[in-house]
């Protein structure tokens, strides 16, 4: 009579099997969480300001910024990639080419009329020029921003470098006649 059921000189053996196929199974979806979702790393990283300072008709103010892009679309990557990004983009997906919406917080150094406190939302778009963006990128765009009460339409040039991490934008405002330089470290 052959029997159904595990023999008990291999039971020992089949559960060592059973048990290092969850523990792997649980290993492998561990993994593929980290590099889904949100790390430690990249939540240190977000707390870096980059730097700016602007030129008003009468003075010239320094000031820390942080950035968030809530939505990028990314044209210059392969099929395989999702064209798509919300809140977390890898540096190639940006450097390769692409359009973002970026909106940021600026808080100056000194008073600028009554407050300390900037806003602004931009629409980006990245143009890779030297090794597909990775040592040489174009960025143009245009901005809204919101200082110390008074909102400005900016235009936006500028270029990025080191694999997309390093930017240096310059924005001006024709109506206001305000000129903006900022160095950006890009993490996400």
């Amino acid at each position: 009579m052959i029997s159904e059921r595990t023999p008990s000189h291999n039971r020992p053996l089949f559960l060592v099997a059973i048990l290092s196929l969850a523990f792997w199974q649980s290993a492998v979806s561990q993994e593929q969480k980290q590099q889904n979702g949100i790390s430690s790393t990249w939540l240190l990283l977000q707390a870096l300001p980059s730097y700016s300072w602007t030129s008003f008709l009468r003075q010239t103010n320094f000031a820390f910024e942080w950035e968030a892009a809530p939505v990028l679309y990314s044209f210059g990557m392969n099929k395989q990639d999702p064209p798509w990004h919300f809140f977390q983009v890898t540096q190639p997906e940006r450097f390769a080419g692409s359009i973002e919406l970026v909106v940021s917080t600026q808080l100056y150094t000194s008073k600028v009329g009554t407050s300390h406190w900037g806003f602004s939302g931009q629409f980006l778009a990245h143009l890779p020029l030297v090794e597909y963006g990775e040592y040489i990128g174009l960025n143009l765009g245009v901005a809204r921003y919101a200082i110390a009460g008074m909102s400005s339409n900016y235009i936006v040039g500028g270029f990025s470098t080191f694999f997309g991490f390093l930017h240096y934008n310059i924005k001006f405002s024709p109506s206001a006649k305000i000129w903006m330089n900022t160095i950006e470290f890009r993490f996400f």
